[in-house]
């Protein structure tokens, strides 16, 4: 039998496809409220990692697996005769399409709002993670089918960040001897490279004021007025500086929550949750500080400010190795150069920038413009994702 032209063109698409159906039935969501973190050992996540995603690697024939921190593990593939190591990482949290009708049927069809796109699966979790942990698995069974020896090292993590946070990575990077030189995240960026991003910071602004029946609000002290009031005063506090690639800084309550919610009662308590987008360079701290300061002297309501959740500024390079190598592995594959841009969303790429690994994300996504709504993601466009995925690995590595 003549060699394919190219390693990619022995992909198992059909392998490809019923792996993403498959996954697309096993619910990662994370549940509609409040709590908008998830934690790493949340029973859906252990049951998708353990029970799901290990036992494939099994069956593939991929057996070096670290188990890590935080339920997570990572495959480690090549020789290691030569220096050099590149890190890949799918994610299994799912965040959006959050009133979606039938978020695990994991259906293929053609989307009736966008034909062009041609045969989809659809599913909660298609675009941010799914189709990407498909199409690696499909990768790695490539690998292992077709005997390649990859003189360099592979690291293929199974990561569980979904609590806005760099924790996963941290926990993972330590383990990598070598340390990777580059790093691509699989996540859906329509199949564009994501360079770089600001970072995020969730300010927690907790209001006490009096309970009281909405009959007679003179005799408490409403917390919903205190919420406006917050607010109000917020407006003042604009952050105006600029990055050229990455854009504006930005402080924006994006959650109010109030205790206790009972009938014809004004609630107590309220706690409003900020969204302050980071430049490089910016000191959190400082940020949060800036907050304090603009709520000071809101008596009779006590206010709190607190630090939560962040995620860092990232910036890779767009001359730096792992984007030339993507790109022209784009090329190969599609006969078109991928486009590099600067992300509005912060994810986890400025967990690895800032330990000096260049970063880039990149996948296949598709489905509605809004964020709620249906996800999908066209098969050809996952086909094509670890096809690149292939090339760019044997380019680094072999």
């Amino acid at each position: 039998m003549d060699k394919p032209k190219h390693l990619y063109d022995a992909l198992d698409e059909r392998y490809l496809v019923n792996t993403l159906v498959h996954l697309m039935k096993i619910p990662t969501d994370v549940p509609l409220g409040p709590q908008t973190l998830i934690d790493p050992d949340h029973p859906k996540l252990v049951a998708y990692v353990q029970d799901v995603i290990r036992p494939e690697l099994q069956n593939i024939g991929v057996y070096e697996i670290m188990d890590a921190p935080l339920n997570q593990f990572v495959v480690r593939m090549g020789e290691g005769t030569s220096d050099r190591a590149l890190l890949i990482m799918a994610y299994t949290p799912t965040q959006h399409a959050n009133l979606m009708k039938d978020p695990f049927s994991g259906k293929i069809a053609v989307p009736r709002q966008a034909p062009s796109k041609g045969p989809c699966v659809f599913g909660q979790g298609a675009s941010q993670n799914k189709a990407h942990m498909a199409a690696m698995l499909s990768v790695l069974k490539l690998l292992v089918d077709t005997g390649t020896r990859l003189s360099g090292t592979l690291y293929f993590a199974v990561n569980n960040e979904g609590r806005s946070s760099h924790h996963c990575t941290e926990a993972l990077l330590p383990l990598l001897d070598p340390a990777p030189g580059a790093a691509i995240l699989a996540i859906g960026t329509d199949m564009r490279l994501s360079i770089g991003n600001r970072g995020r910071v969730d300010i927690y602004v907790h209001v006490k004021g009096e309970p009281t029946h909405s009959s007679d609000p003179a005799s408490g002290l409403s917390a919903i007025d205190g919420a406006y009031h917050v607010m109000k005063r917020l407006e003042g506090l604009k952050p105006h500086e600029s990055h050229p690639l990455l854009g504006a800084q930005q402080l924006i309550p994006y959650q109010v929550v109030y205790d206790p919610v009972a009938p014809h009662t004004l609630p107590a308590t309220a706690k409003l949750t900020l969204d302050r987008r980071l430049l490089p360079g910016e000191d959190i701290d400082a940020a949060v500080k800036a907050v304090e300061e603009t709520l000071t002297g809101m008596a009779p309501y006590e206010i709190n400010v607190e630090k939560g959740v962040f995620m860092l500024p990232s910036l890779t390079e767009e001359d730096s190795d792992i984007v030339k190598r993507l790109k022209s592995s784009t090329l190969r594959v599609t006969g078109k150069e991928a486009e590099h841009y600067y992300s509005k969303s912060t994810f986890d790429a400025g967990g690895c920038t800032s330990e000096g690994i260049p970063a880039v994300m990149f996948g296949a996504s598709g489905g509605d413009p809004d964020i709620l709504g249906e996800d999908y993601v066209p098969i050809g466009e996952v086909v094509q994702e670890a096809k690149i995925l292939i090339d760019t690995i044997v380019d680094m590595l072999a």
